[in-house]
């Protein structure tokens, strides 16, 4: 899933443009952005991008509990997310004997 500030309309253009199949999170209040740590604050005050979400990937595991966060990098290609995929997979399966 991915959040952002952005009105639920710019949210659902912004994904029928883009052909997004994932989930997609209006945070209109910045609950969320907030939550997670992921206010962008490096923007001056009254800059449209001040307070954007941060980039980054938070993988939930089962009880609702982070277990590891991927943050500064758009994690754009296919092959990043398939390996965030697998790692976050193999721990949950624990580790393996051998």
């Amino acid at each position: 899933m991915s959040v952002t500030a952005d009105d639920v309309a710019t949210v659902q253009r912004f994904a029928k443009l883009r052909k997004i199949g994932y989930p997609l999170l209006s945070d209109e209040n910045r609950d969320v952005i907030n939550a997670f740590g992921l206010f962008n604050d490096r923007f001056p005050e009254g800059s449209r991008y001040r307070g954007t979400a941060i980039p980054m990937v938070v993988v939930v595991n089962a009880d609702g509990v982070v277990t590891r966060t991927y943050n500064g990098h758009g994690y754009t290609e296919d092959h990043e997310i398939a390996t965030i995929v697998s790692n976050a997979l193999e721990e949950a399966d624990g580790p393996k004997s051998q």
